[in-house]
């Protein structure tokens, strides 16, 4: 009954095909999340934007208060 039987299926790779075959959008998006987790800011009041433009204000009110002394 050689009809019925069934073909054999190897699973044979060139050995100049690499095993992990990544896609080249895969890639990058690996690469940009990686990116983004080393660029993440600390959170930490001292570095927020609006910390320091208050900072900024505070020190401009001091110069005009103390130019007033002179």
């Amino acid at each position: 009954m050689a009809i019925f039987k069934k073909n054999r299926q190897f699973n044979i790779k060139p050995t100049y095909q690499k095993d992990d075959t990544v896609h080249p959008e895969e890639d990058i998006q690996s690469k940009w999340q990686a990116l983004k987790r080393t660029r993440e800011r600390k959170n930490s009041i001292l570095t927020s934007p609006l910390y320091m433009v208050l900072f900024l204000i505070a020190i401009l009110v001091l110069l005009y208060i103390l130019s007033g002394y002179e």
